[in-house]
């Protein structure tokens, strides 16, 4: 007589001695997540979701499934996983570091406007207020010495890249003694010049930023009375800290659109990678709280497309959102990326409730009554809550400017000022374009100077322009070909949706130019840091691209990207003070560095060795970065696969878990792919991050309960 078949929960447990462990380790412990544990049978995604992804399965961004064993690990891969979270700690390090490095090399007031965006935070502290456009002048104190760059004895080679006609570099100026410095109010104070100049146009801008700089110079002790480049590098080290979580973001949005452990890493890094993006983030400017209010912002909706909607995370949606609406005016374009963000996920969530024959390709007829029961089911609620919220927080200063001034964002001279951007000829709309197309690629990477020179290298602009835009049309266009159509499509709008900040933020500032062009025949306004704000999810596109291409070598992401890093940084320093920091008819040679270092330390805010002390612990970080990225990736043999698991046959009679997946997050044999989603009883495909069954906000997108799973 045959025995019955046990149910997995009677089924006899191995002995302590023989229990093994799961081979990759979860981004997050089970045990941190609110006291409960993810992998304990009954918990659901939507536990995920309150700490974040974790990753204990194929690139899914899913919780493990419970009861979850395979083969034990080999020996020390469990301290070979730790490298990830070291190196996420290095990676921003560095960046950090960068970033204060370019702030000593960039002499105060290099950065774009820095001096007005200055002049904003003094004129808020001296009670100034927020004047009309075309009423606010630049304090007295602040013109004193920043008039130096803007019109008087540096004006030429700064501006006009005059040192190739003759004009003495930095390294050939002594500046003021530093003891000799004078504070703002010892310059002038706040008192308006009054030479008939234009006025400050930072008044078109919302004040969060600059609200913030005069909170912390009021906040320390005795600010009011130091050397005026003192105060500058304090404004500056602010906008540091407000793009310093940079990659912190890169990784957690990849993690949480579903990439594993190596492509997040590499999305982390590309930060690293701009030159262009690490000078502004070092200067004092309004840029750099966009940038980090749309990468947060990008995090929570990778999230979304990936099933969870609901209500608290479209609260965050919306908080993120109206920050951004409190940076910049590119910030007005987000509704369409929460939007297609909603979207993606209720496709997501739809198709999982289809269940097998829809997912596997069921005829027009069916899709068509699927998609009429779908309707009612669009993520109305939280989509509008999201942007509501949003609306709420920082909507009403662009109501206000609609009401006072006529205009959602009035020009913040009032006035259209002489224009001193080269003159474009034959007029043209290819002169234009042909202009355009090229200084935007060339200000995204290498916006060194103001505006150039110095530049970094052709070579280095056009092979890191062809090797992004490659690796995200692979992410959008090359999804594995065993998946539906329908998963294909959704992974390539989940991408197309990541871009999203920058394709406006581009499709904005062209439609400026060109305006501004058919007037003055100029190349006005063409700034490539316009497109920084959506750096997050580029990264995420890139790095997602990247593993595709490397389809079993995915280990190796992160390695490359910071050698590119490397290199690229690498080149722009040696752009930069070989122009700045190097006199006339010198070229740099590596027995130049204590000449080069000596000419910054004297420009600095404080003693020469503070300078040298941030340049060598930059190098070393680096260096560091550099060593652990290739040690990980050594110590992660290609070879090794995971054990295979089985959760038995699908309704539909496929074995749902056929495939397996290699220990460095390559896609599985079964054309699993990042977009994927938690395997449901019935065979269907179900988001990670979407709600429960039983908790929550009842929003749709729930998850169905996992079958126990046992080694095959």
């Amino acid at each position: 007589m045959d025995e019955p078949e046990l149910t997995p929960a009677e089924r006899p447990k191995p002995p302590p001695a023989e229990r093994t462990v799961t081979d990759v380790e979860p981004a997050v412990d089970p045990a941190d997540a609110g006291g409960r544990d993810l992998t304990a049978p009954g918990a659901t995604s939507a536990d995920a979701d309150a700490t974040g992804p974790v990753d204990a399965t194929a690139d899914t961004g899913a919780p493990p499934l419970p009861e979850q064993r395979v083969a034990a690990e080999p020996a020390g891969s469990r301290r070979r996983l730790r490298h990830g979270p070291v190196l996420l700690l290095l990676i921003t390090a560095v960046h950090v570091a960068m970033l204060v490095s370019y702030a000593f090399v960039y002499p105060t007031w290099a950065g774009y406007d820095e001096a007005q965006h200055v002049d904003m935070v003094y004129g808020l502290q001296h009670g100034a207020g927020w004047p009309a456009p075309g009423e606010k002048m630049i304090a007295t104190g602040v013109a004193a010495t920043s008039d130096d760059f803007d019109r008087g004895r540096y004006a030429d080679m700064f501006l006009s890249g005059a040192k190739r006609r003759g004009a003495p570099s930095f390294a050939e100026i002594d500046p003021t003694p530093r003891d000799e410095r004078k504070s703002f109010d010892a310059l002038g104070g706040p008192t308006p010049v009054d030479d008939g100049r234009l006025s400050n146009q930072m008044v078109q801008h919302p004040p969060l930023v600059y609200a913030a700089g005069a909170v912390l110079l009021e906040a320390l002790p005795d600010s009011q009375d130091w050397s005026y480049d003192r105060q500058v590098f304090i404004l500056r080290l602010l906008n540091i800290l407000i793009v310093a979580p940079l990659p912190l973001l890169g990784w957690l949005g990849a993690r949480r659109f579903g990439l594993g452990e190596p492509a997040a890493l590499a999305a982390a890094a590309l930060p690293l990678a701009i030159p262009g993006f690490t000078r502004v983030g070092a200067t004092f400017n309004n840029d750099g709280i966009l940038t980090l209010t749309t990468g947060a912002l990008t995090v929570v909706l990778a999230g979304v497309m990936r099933g969870d909607l609901r209500r608290r995370t479209a609260g965050f949606v919306g908080l993120w959102f109206g920050l951004a609406l409190l940076s910049k005016a590119f910030a007005l374009t987000l509704p369409v990326m929460i939007a297609s963000a909603y979207l993606v996920g209720w496709w997501r969530a739809g198709r999982r409730r289809a269940g097998p024959a829809a997912a596997g390709g069921a005829r027009l007829a069916r899709w068509t009554r699927w998609f009429r029961s779908e309707a009612a089911s669009l993520p109305w609620v939280p989509a509008a809550l999201a942007v509501s919220v949003g609306v709420a927080i920082g909507g009403w200063w662009w109501v206000r400017n609609q009401v006072l001034y006529g205009a959602v964002q009035p020009n913040g001279w009032a006035t259209n000022p002489p224009r001193r951007e080269p003159l474009l000829l034959p007029d043209s709309f290819f002169t234009w374009f042909s202009y355009f197309f090229r200084t935007m690629i060339s200000r995204f990477w290498g916006g060194l100077g103001l505006f150039e020179p110095p530049q970094l290298s052709p070579i280095a602009i056009v092979l890191a322009t062809v090797v992004v835009v490659g690796l995200s049309v692979l992410a959008i266009v090359g999804g594995r070909r065993r998946l539906s159509r329908a998963d294909r499509l959704a992974g390539a709008a989940g991408a197309v949706v990541l871009l999203l900040p920058v394709a406006f933020a581009y499709l904005s500032v062209g439609q400026r130019s060109w305006a501004d062009y058919k007037v003055y025949t100029r190349g006005i306004a063409v700034q490539g840091r316009y497109l920084y704000l959506g750096i997050v999810g580029l990264g995420v596109v890139v790095a997602l691209g990247l593993r595709r291409a490397m389809a079993g070598r995915e280990r190796f992401a992160p390695l490359m990207l910071l050698v590119a890093a490397l290199l690229m940084q690498g080149t722009a320093l040696l752009a930069i003070c070989s122009y700045y920091w190097l006199p006339r008819r010198v070229s740099f040679t590596p027995a130049r560095i204590p000449q080069v270092v000596s000419a910054i330390g004297r420009w600095a805010p404080f003693p020469i060795g503070v300078t040298i002390a941030v340049f060598v612990l930059t190098t070393a970080l680096f260096a560091a970065n550099v060593v652990l990225a290739g040690v990980g990736a050594k110590a992660m043999p290609a070879g090794l696969r995971r054990t295979r698991l089985s959760a038995g046959p699908a309704a539909d009679g496929s074995d749902p878990q056929s495939g397996s997946e290699s220990r460095d997050g390559s896609e599985s044999r079964d054309g699993s792919d990042p977009q994927g989603g938690l395997q449901s009883r019935d065979g269907s495909v179900a988001p990670a991050g979407s709600g429960s069954r039983n908790g929550g906000d009842r929003d749709a997108g729930v998850v169905a309960e996992h079958e126990a799973v046992r080694l095959r």
